[in-house]
């Protein structure tokens, strides 16, 4: 038996199926080969080789990273409440991004001090040609108010502070998922965000719901409950350690969605 994982986000639903399962290590430890050498290498081809792999899996993270946030966002794009787009900008040029998120934390409690907590949101930093950080944002849940009194009354540019905010209501459409990855893998592989985030969110913020080591009957009983069968996207491909994977993705009905389904309790539904 391999390796089954379910992933339920907004209208969306991603199922991956692997030729074998997850392997055990027991009590195995991680090699540190930060300093290790190279056999045969010189001391700059050595660092040439460790600059290079590094480069890679620095792409590899990316390339996941990108994955899971746009999960992120798409469990987000959903109903009928539509989020601002949010620019922060710096008017001098900010460059350190540790000040940038310090800054940019004390905005968000600024805004909830002002608006409440019930609010969501969720964003990333770039650093613009001159080097200086912005950051753009979505944002659901502040009054309507707050975009449309915002040219006049320039509030949330004042709780800013440090320069320009620039607001846009959007439709919510899942290519807004697509534009906040675009800058999160870019600064992700940036190496001035070495050692920082790449990217913030609140903790409100709806989550995807995933499952593993849902057996195939189990995976069969799940799409049928939610009355998918056939994909968007298909895709097989090969991975080095669960052997032959295959990526489904599905797209839910919103005009007849599954009633009281989600991932607390799927366990009822995998028993044969």
């Amino acid at each position: 038996m391999g390796y089954n994982k379910f992933i339920r986000y907004g209208n969306i639903i991603e199922t991956f199926t692997y030729e074998r399962p997850l392997p055990i290590l027991e009590g195995a430890r991680r090699k540190n080969t930060r300093h290790a050498r190279i056999p045969g290498a010189t001391d700059d081809a050595g660092a040439l080789q460790r600059s290079a792999e590094f480069e890679g899996k620095r792409k590899d993270n990316a390339n996941r990273a990108s994955m899971v946030f746009r999960q992120l966002v798409l469990a987000n794009l959903t109903g009928t409440e539509y989020p601002l787009l949010l620019t922060a900008t710096y008017r001098d040029n900010q460059e350190d991004l540790r000040v940038g998120y310090r800054d940019f934390g004390a905005f968000i409690q600024a805004l909830r001090h002002r608006f409440g907590k019930e609010w969501r949101y969720i964003a990333v930093p770039e650093f613009q040609k001159r080097g200086a950080v912005h950051f753009h944002a979505l944002i659901w849940g502040l009054p309507k108010s707050v975009f449309e009194e915002e040219r006049s009354t320039r509030l949330v540019a004042g709780l800013w502070k440090h320069g320009f905010i620039y607001l846009k209501m959007t439709d919510g459409n899942e290519k807004l998922s697509s534009y906040l990855t675009k800058y999160m893998a870019k600064s992700f592989i940036d190496r001035r965000l070495m050692n920082q985030k790449a990217y913030v969110c609140s903790r409100n913020l709806l989550r995807p719901q995933i499952q593993g080591g849902i057996s195939n009957f189990g995976m069969s009983v799940l799409l049928e409950e939610f009355n998918v069968t056939v994909p968007e996207i298909d895709n097989s491909y090969d991975t080095r350690w669960l052997g032959k994977a295959r990526h489904r993705i599905y797209r839910l009905s919103t005009e007849n969605p599954p009633e009281n389904l989600s991932c607390e309790n799927i366990e009822s539904k995998l028993t044969p």
